[in-house]
């Protein structure tokens, strides 16, 4: 296999607050009363009826872009929670949200197995995410390891829409079926698969995904390897 294409979430990376809604500071800037709606069903029903603003298939330019959804979100989210945030509030929630790589853990094997890779496997990420989550990969030292990177905030589609899958096989000129796609999400691999690609689903005991794909799975970066070498 030529080329190792990857999605971010559930692969390598996961919510510390093991929510990707949730800005790392929160709580403290929240305030201990307020805090605690985050786990009621209020805060759920709330966030269903605002997360428009946060939707990835939209395209958004750059991290100022998504900030301002983000101030938006937190805005509507304010009304329908009663929270009689002040303005000063808001704009730190919608900058820790943006600017705070705490809010992302990145899974311990990832960084090694990206060095071992790197000059023999083709990298690639394909990703429904915002564009702050490519700025938490650059921090982290992971970004340089990609030939390419596609975020579907850049494309104006998520996945499995096959213009996600163009995008990405287009910027690695890669033939499809000289490629492996790994994601954790079911629906995501049928639309590669659908592609010419090959697939597999991450099923991390930390992170396992809600929906189990019928199709070959691997439980971490080794595991992938032992299918690029297959």
């Amino acid at each position: 296999m030529k080329h190792l294409i990857l999605d971010c979430g559930g692969v390598i990376a996961y919510p510390r607050l093991g929510d990707w809604n949730l800005p790392f500071g929160a709580a403290q800037i929240l305030g201990e009363e307020r805090a605690r709606d985050l786990a009621t069903a209020k805060y759920l029903m709330a966030h269903r009826e605002c997360a428009r603003w946060l939707d990835e298939s939209q395209l958004v330019k750059d991290m100022e872009a998504e900030k301002d959804l983000r101030r938006e979100y937190i805005r509507a989210m304010n009304i329908r929670m009663d929270w009689h945030l002040t303005m000063d509030e808001i704009e730190r929630l919608a900058g820790d949200f943006t600017d705070n790589i705490l809010r992302f853990g990145f899974f311990d094997d990832v960084k090694p197995w990206l060095e071992r890779w790197y000059g023999h496997v083709t990298l690639g990420l394909l990703s429904d995410a915002m564009p702050s989550t490519l700025a938490f990969m650059e921090w982290q030292g992971l970004l340089p390891y990609f030939k390419a990177a596609v975020i579907s905030t850049q494309v104006g589609a998520i996945k499995p829409d096959p213009r996600m899958y163009e995008a990405i096989l287009k910027k690695l000129d890669a033939d499809p079926a000289d490629c492996l796609f790994v994601d954790d999400k079911a629906e995501n691999l049928d639309g590669a698969v659908k592609a010419g690609m090959q697939a597999a689903q991450m099923t991390r005991s930390t992170a396992l995904p809600a929906t189990l794909w019928d199709g070959p799975s691997v439980k971490d970066f080794a595991a992938i390897d032992a299918l690029l070498k297959g």
